[in-house]
């Protein structure tokens, strides 16, 4: 009796978070976003199905596999909840940093248990069928996580970034269970220490990801840090046969993801080289420039 009220509130609430996104982000924000969160649900289940394949296989490694996917499945979810709960920038780049955060932890505790794993050795069983099904399961998810990199890799605003990120250290983990089904196809016994290993190397570059994600923010946050802007436009100056500086002045980010920069060019420019230096740096790093 009371399942279809509460289906009804939980529906209408993804209505009104859907029309919000829609509201406030561009069509491309907007799909991304309405993507991370159709398919977080998704990474749920499929995080719960690793657990569930570890259990029949007696493997803790696929348990914490599925642990890991869980995690993961957590970070993507905190970018998505400032993306929607706020438009104050310092408040996203608070849940840019709490991302990044849930990441480097489930990143270290997978890198710790491949390691304890390296010294206290297991011999994993699997079967054909079974192989098959966590090679199927890991391929799947591999491909969804590039998919996610192709679709964010120019998304400025930052937590459209994060969640870039969060699915590229996703892929880099989910290569260790592919590995170690891989090698049930050769011999049913397989020798773990390749899995702990490469279990270690793909922890460790998930968890930079994530330290990467804290730096980047840090110089988002920074209101006087220029030095990557400075970099890109000058750079681009030269690459258009300008002979000017650009001397950028304040940064911030809009709605839609770009950064909009004040910025000082000398010597000055012609109109029309101005406008060729703002819809290439627009177009080639996503930068809104205001000539003064």
């Amino acid at each position: 009796m009371e399942t279809k009220p509460f289906l009804d509130r939980h529906l209408k609430r993804l209505q009104s978070v859907s029309r919000k996104i829609q509201s406030t982000y561009n069509s491309s924000a907007s799909r991304t976003l309405h993507l991370t969160s159709a398919t977080g649900a998704f990474k749920i289940a499929l995080g719960l199905g690793k657990i569930l394949l570890g259990m029949l296989s007696l493997s803790v490694f696929t348990c914490v596999n599925g642990l890991y996917t869980l995690g993961m499945a957590e970070a993507r979810y905190c970018a998505l909840l400032g993306a929607v709960r706020t438009q104050d920038t310092k408040e996203k780049y608070r849940y840019y940093r709490n991302a990044a955060q849930v990441m480097i932890v489930a990143s270290l505790l997978h890198v710790a248990y491949s390691i304890w794993l390296y010294f206290h050795p297991k011999p994993v069983y699997y079967g054909k069928i079974l192989a098959i099904t966590i090679a199927t399961v890991v391929f799947t998810e591999i491909g969804l996580n590039l998919k996610g990199v192709i679709q964010y890799r120019k998304g400025a605003t930052p937590l459209l970034h994060a969640i870039k990120t969060i699915n590229l250290g996703a892929a880099l983990i989910s290569l260790v269970l592919t590995q170690s089904a891989n090698l049930a196809f050769a011999d049913e016994v397989q020798n773990p220490s390749a899995n702990r290993i490469l279990g270690a190397l793909m922890g460790s570059g998930a968890a930079l990801l994530g330290l990467y994600m804290l730096v980047r923010v840090r110089h988002m946050a920074d209101p006087e840090d220029f030095h990557t802007e400075n970099r890109r436009l000058n750079r681009l100056v030269k690459k258009l046969g300008l002979s000017s500086t650009v001397h950028p002045l304040q940064k911030e980010y809009t709605v839609d993801g770009l950064e909009h920069l004040t910025v000082v060019i000398l010597p000055a420019l012609s109109d029309e080289d101005a406008a060729r230096i703002c819809a290439q740096a627009r177009r080639q790093y996503e930068f809104d420039l205001e000539i003064q």
